[in-house]
């Protein structure tokens, strides 16, 4: 409950401190006062968004601080660093630097106040029911008519259609991209093939084969060479190797001097050891020249050996055949073939990839049509469970409309005013329905769209109808378990007047048996009615603007409806005594309205009690 509001430098507003009661409130004042401030001042407190433009000219910053009484659990409090007891302090304050939140003191923020909000105040403004032309604000008001379980299943069906929603997305892009897969497939598995085919196991190979290649290209020559290098270390040929005037120029040669470069070491080896028996000094060279002639064997073995190795078939085709396949590799898959090798392991990996790949579409398509399956019992549940709820609430509305005025006669009473018609959709995050509201006021015109049927004035005692329905203990518009907001009603009654307005009356009364309602008014009948009530004053003098509040008290109620009944160009000879007269009746009348409707608010909740 608010108990206290204090508002400073807001708008037209200097200074102002209410301090209000339980029940219903008004507060009244010409037009231009600056009632509607006080509960835009009040939004401005719990989280709506607001300019500077806010801040009162001439003044630096705005400040509006709200007292409440409340029964909470202290819970959100403690997990968010914030002590708690019985009273909750709440302030906020604007400049041009920016806003600054308290909560019992502590610093807080706007997502803070957003949260608190529906637990401590809801507001109906001037254009509210407005929004019952919306079909999603209909929905929305049947939805929240729900008791727990309702609530439980609508969070439930929600975040299932969420998932639901994303594994079709993610299985629809899947079915989308598949026809370009298997052909990024087919082109993987064809480089694939080409470089498994070349078979490459050493990536050195190519420079082996080059090396190879260029002893293939000048074979003729190298065997030349080799036959002359062994005639003339060996002093023979070797069979079947060079051309034959090359090998006897060789021979001639080394016979004209009679003997080969083994013979000519041998005879210097010789000439050493017979000459160190004279002479010391030659005894070093006998080791030099053996070891001379030991690696001029191993020459002479080696290009034996190297003739030997020559094939007559030689494989010089498939040499060049080899290295063209590995140009042709490198081109197109690296500059080496390391890196040709390399790329064989990436594509051979995303090709795994993409051919495991249908093993996820079918995962995929198993968890989707299971979820799709647990949606649409979700969403079967949940149409159940919004007729049942449609059935209740056009019954109780129904109730409702008739004591707000909507008096049919002629045996079409229990005929609904307001019906709702159920449209199939497609499957959204709001199931697999939208509802419409269907009015008629007369029973020979079949119910139809609000938005096509409804006055103003019918429009705002609906949704007083409906305010009526959400702040009772069973059912409840802000549902929190044991906690009823204030109610506050920005000129509910606009559009109504006489009988009817007698009736919105009696129904903001028997709201404000459950819920404190503060509701400004311009119908005296309302006023009369009211258990507290405030008078907004606003004078203008030398150029600047005050705005004043009032408590009316008891003994003086009578003065302040005459004073709403009287023409304000008549005010200045003075209240006229017919108003006074008629102000006195209104409370008269009020009092025994109020009596009434607290006896039947008791009956209620005693079978409420009893059967709930």
């Amino acid at each position: 409950m608010l108990t206290q509001l204090t508002i400073k430098n807001f708008a037209i507003i200097d200074e102002l401190n209410i301090n209000f009661k339980d029940g219903l409130t008004v507060i009244t004042g010409e037009t231009g006062t600056g009632k509607s401030i006080i509960f835009d001042a009040l939004d401005f407190l719990l989280g709506k968004r607001a300019g500077i433009d806010i801040i009162k000219t001439g003044t630096n910053k705005t400040f509006v601080e709200g007292i409440f009484s409340i029964s909470i659990q202290p819970d959100w409090f403690y997990e968010n660093g914030f002590d708690i007891s019985d009273e909750l302090i709440i302030s906020r304050e604007l400049s041009s630097q920016g806003s600054r939140v308290r909560i019992n003191g502590s610093l807080a923020n706007v997502s803070h106040l957003s949260f608190l909000k529906p637990y401590l105040v809801t507001i109906h403004e001037q254009s509210e029911h407005l929004e019952l032309l919306k079909i999603e604000k209909q929905l929305a008001i049947l939805d929240n008519l729900g008791d727990l379980n309702h609530k439980n299943l609508l969070d439930e069906y929600r975040n299932v259609f969420q998932e639901y929603k994303d594994l079709k997305l993610k299985l629809n892009s899947y079915l989308e991209s598949s026809k370009e897969q298997i052909k990024k497939i087919g082109f993987l598995k064809h480089e694939l093939n080409e470089i498994k085919s070349a078979n490459i196991e050493n990536t050195n190979e190519e420079n082996e084969l080059i090396e190879e290649r260029d002893i293939l290209l000048n074979k003729k020559e190298l065997i030349e060479n080799a036959n002359l290098i062994y005639e003339m270390t060996d002093g023979s040929s070797v069979v079947g190797h060079g051309p034959a005037h090359e090998v006897g120029e060789a021979r001639s040669f080394y016979e004209r001097r009679d003997c080969s470069l083994q013979g000519a070491l041998s005879q210097i080896k010789k000439l050493l050891i017979k000459s160190s028996e004279y002479d010391k000094s030659f005894e070093p060279y006998i080791e030099t020249i053996e070891n001379v002639i030991c690696d001029v064997k191993d020459l002479s073995s080696f290009v034996n050996d190297y003739l030997d190795g020559f094939s007559e078939d030689d494989s010089l085709n498939e040499i060049e055949e080899r290295l063209n396949l590995f140009y042709k590799l490198k081109k197109k898959y690296g500059s080496t073939l390391a890196e040709v090798q390399e790329h064989y392991k990436k594509i051979e990996c995303e090709l795994d990839s993409l051919e495991n790949s249908s093993l996820s579409e079918e995962e995929l398509q198993s968890t989707f049509q299971k979820k799709e399956a647990k949606i649409n019992i979700l969403s079967e549940k949940l149409t159940r469970a919004r007729e049942n709820l449609a059935r209740d609430f056009v019954n109780r509305l129904h109730e409702e409309l008739m004591i707000l005025g909507f008096n049919r006669g002629g045996g079409y009473e229990h005929i609904p005013l307001l019906v709702i018609e159920f449209i199939q959709c497609e499957l959204s995050e709001n199931g697999k329905e939208q509802i419409q509201f269907l009015f008629s006021s007369n029973p020979d015109e079949p119910p139809k769209p609000l938005l096509k049927v409804a006055s103003g004035g019918e429009l705002s005692r609906i949704m007083l109808g409906i305010k009526s329905i959400s702040c009772t203990e069973q059912s409840g518009l802000f549902r929190t378990g044991q906690y009823f907001p204030t109610m506050l009603f920005d000129e509910i009654d606009m559009g109504v007047s006489g009988e009817i307005a007698s009736n919105v009356a009696k129904k903001l009364y028997k709201i404000s048996r459950s819920n404190q309602a503060i509701c400004i008014t311009h119908q005296p009948i309302i006023a009369a009615i009211a258990d507290n009530y405030f008078m907004i004053e606003k004078d203008i003098t030398q150029g600047s603007t005050q705005v004043s509040i009032k408590e009316i008290h008891e003994s003086e109620k009578a003065n302040a409806l005459a004073i709403l009944l009287t023409p304000e160009k008549n005010l200045k000879d003075g209240i006229c005594e017919d108003a006074k007269i008629f102000a006195k009746s209104l409370l008269e009348n009020a009092r025994g309205a109020q009596s009434l409707c607290t006896e039947q608010s008791r009956l209620f909740r005693t079978e409420s009690h009893i059967n709930p």
